[in-house]
């Protein structure tokens, strides 16, 4: 059975430079920086974990189990040849110069198939670690005797450009609608990228970020993600923004630093 609702909500926080030093260390500085964090990598729960599947963290009293995810296997490689393939039919355009992949693509009939397979190659890893977490935040709600823990995984994606914000959004939403049981002890998900940032108010740019959950019942989960997003951006020098996209993507178009990542679909 699928889910019946996911709620969205997308955030950016504006910088004008890329902070500094490895996403993934300063997530895992960050978690460690509040108390009530526990390591399941720590020493304390070698015992009961042994070498059996275990999550990274339990968060705010153990109300939450957290796995974190670095998205940084390129779909470059697997969309150029799908492209190749698609573009020496007889019925493809003939291309002279540099174009953006969109404007070549709606040249084409099947335009919407050609971008829900970019897409989807984009999404493969996603899904991979979405299920894992899963079975991983599962196996420690049984093994610590948490049942009513949240299970919240937590989505990196600091260098690669083809993984964009709008990909992870149409990606774990259409997961959790589609896949049998919705990962049942994932209730929140947050992702963040910084390969790219979005457009803001004001003309500004923030770098993005998405929270997915699928209640409005668990309002303590609610609350402390709101702390833990909050904290994030003024610990990276500025204020995390709600932005209000009304279900439009476009919302979430990305805006690189220095040269739009290409594609090579001619040899």
């Amino acid at each position: 059975m699928a889910i019946d609702k996911l709620y969205l909500d997308l955030l950016a926080f504006a910088a004008d430079v890329k902070p500094k030093g490895s996403l993934e260390a300063r997530m895992i500085e960050f978690l460690e920086g509040e108390s009530s964090t526990e390591s399941l990598d720590s020493a304390a729960f070698d015992q009961v974990n042994g070498s059996n599947m275990k999550a990274d963290y339990l968060l705010g009293g153990r109300g939450f189990i957290a796995e974190l995810k670095t998205l940084n296997a390129s779909p470059e490689n697997r969309i150029e040849q799908r492209l190749k393939e698609r573009f020496s039919q007889s019925d493809a355009p003939i291309i002279f110069g540099t174009l953006g992949i969109n404007q070549v693509i709606d040249r084409l009939p099947d335009r919407e198939a050609i971008s829900k397979m970019m897409i989807d190659m984009a999404g493969r890893a996603i899904r991979r670690h979405l299920q894992k977490a899963n079975e991983q935040i599962g196996a420690i709600k049984t093994r610590l005797g948490l049942p009513d823990a949240g299970g919240l995984v937590i989505l990196m994606n600091e260098a690669e450009p083809l993984i964009d914000i709008s990909s992870i959004g149409y990606t774990v939403k259409t997961a959790f609608e589609t896949v049998k049981g919705c990962y049942p002890h994932v209730t929140n998900v947050w992702a963040m990228v910084e390969s790219h940032r979005i457009p803001m108010s004001d003309g500004r740019l923030g770098f993005p970020h998405l929270h997915f959950f699928k209640s409005l019942e668990r309002q303590a989960e609610l609350d402390y993600i709101a702390r833990m997003l909050g904290a994030w951006g003024h610990r990276n020098g500025s204020k995390m923004e709600r932005l209000k996209h009304e279900g439009d993507w476009n919302k979430m178009r990305p805006i690189y630093e220095g040269k739009t990542p290409t594609l090579r679909i001619f040899d």
